[in-house]
């Protein structure tokens, strides 16, 4: 699938508002500290219901497949946040989503983000971004936004 700047203006959109909306209904949450894998799951389904793309894409959390191995990069097993993609083949890798709740990132996981949207990366994620959400005094915030396509920031 090839991706038009249209789609991808739309994409970003829809991921966008999906943020602020799980901010803001997991907002206790946020406050409570360091909580990424309980707000991930929050941050996908209100992602299920923003973004319109097809039905056989799913929004699945914790994601670790490649067709029936695990899913590996610069030679060692990696575990996306959240891949919005048809599952089983790569034709359809169209978001992955790498995340953070602090309020001190250490951008440990932006090399998954170059690497899984890079041409020459084997899986050919469309989009990528990189996401840190406030937590405890600066929860209901975006620390961090970056959008990755081509294996670059953009």
């Amino acid at each position: 699938m090839e991706l038009t700047q249209q789609q991808e203006v739309e994409w970003v959109a829809q991921i966008e508002k999906a943020a602020e909306i799980a901010m803001k209904k997991e907002f206790k949450l946020l406050q409570i500290g360091k909580v990424e894998r309980n707000f991930t799951v929050s941050f996908a389904n209100a992602i299920s219901k923003e973004i319109i793309i097809g039905a056989d894409i799913h929004v699945d959390p914790f994601y670790n497949k490649h067709f029936d191995a695990a899913k590996k990069l610069n030679g060692g097993v990696i575990e996306l946040d959240i891949a919005i993609h048809e599952r089983y083949v790569d034709t359809q890798n169209l978001i992955a989503i790498e995340m953070e709740t602090t309020n001190s990132p250490k951008r440990d996981d932006v090399w998954k983000i170059e690497g899984l949207t890079s041409p020459l990366g084997g899986f050919g994620y469309k989009l990528g971004l990189y996401i840190v959400f406030g937590v405890k005094k600066k929860a209901g915030k975006i620390i961090s936004m970056e959008w990755f396509k081509a294996g670059k920031a953009f």
